[in-house]
């Protein structure tokens, strides 16, 4: 009986043995070890990722992930001096990916740079002088396509009346939601500009009349959506008039939104949102 338990024995010896080994105080900070190099690595490594998928810098510091990858190189250099390759390693490679952190922030912060210079700093459509270079452009690229091209100029009809009862807060934040709005139905293709104060200049591409006036039926349609509210008791909804000018031949982006203006101005801001064609009898 007893030379059968003993194997039995053996092996629950052998199994007492390993967990001891597997669960010492030296192999418990050994596992302690291995995780903080992996989460580490794994932070870095995450955040590598993100940033090359969103293109985003925003809120990281390129002086501190310089002088978190200094450190990084002290802590690989300590981990060679006491031997200690977990400390090396994960170090190593944690800097790898710190060093191409920071290397991804310099090229985006340049990129935000140029960027920011052609944006409008309020509703963050483009600008009145990038609208100017970039436009000429498209009407000259739909002329060599024969083409057609329309510019559109819009204004908020009743941005004063939300300023004089809300405020100027209000103001700019029918500017912000409406511009957001614009951008956000119009077509891939198309441009919009911010070039006055409550200016708003549209390019759309490959569009006649009728197209353009189908977009902006569309977008006009997402701008009723919008209120602007002060309070539980104070609203407002944004009524948008627009005016458009289709391209000929000879058109010029200067000239074009002087008569889509023109045609703006027929407009009336006591009706509701309207969308009106500029003719040339309008003259």
């Amino acid at each position: 009986m007893m030379e059968c338990l003993t194997p039995i024995s053996s092996f629950f010896a052998d199994v007492y043995e390993v967990i001891k080994l597997l669960f010492s105080d030296e192999t418990i900070y050994l596992y302690i070890g291995y995780a903080g190099g992996i989460a580490t690595i794994s932070a870095f490594a995450i955040q590598t990722i993100r940033i090359l998928k969103t293109k985003n810098i925003t809120g990281l510091s390129s002086y501190m992930y310089i002088l978190y990858s200094l450190s990084l190189i002290c802590w690989f250099t300590y981990g060679v001096y006491i031997d200690s390759w977990i400390i090396a390693i994960a170090n190593l490679i944690t800097f790898l990916f710190t060093f191409i952190i920071l290397c991804l922030i310099l090229y985006y912060d340049e990129e935000d740079k140029i960027e920011r210079c052609r944006r409008d700093p309020l509703t963050y459509v483009f600008n009145k002088q990038y609208y100017e270079e970039c436009v000429p452009q498209k009407i000259m690229q739909a002329k060599i396509n024969k083409q057609p091209c329309s510019i559109v100029v819009g204004k908020i009809g009743n941005l004063e009346e939300i300023h004089k009862e809300m405020g100027s807060k209000y103001r700019n934040r029918a500017l912000k939601h409406t511009a957001k709005t614009l951008e956000k139905a119009l077509r891939d293709s198309d441009f919009i500009a911010r070039i006055e104060d409550n200016l708003f200049a549209i390019c759309l591409y490959n569009a006649s009349d009728k197209t353009a006036k189908g977009v902006l039926t569309r977008v006009l349609e997402s701008l009723d959506g919008i209120e602007i509210k002060k309070g539980s008791r104070q609203k407002a909804n944004i009524k948008m008039l627009f005016g458009l000018c289709s391209s000929k031949e000879d058109s010029e982006l200067k000239d074009m939104t002087s008569k889509a203006i023109k045609a703006l101005s027929q407009a009336s801001s006591k009706k509701n949102s309207q969308i009106k064609v500029y003719k040339e009898k309008n003259k």
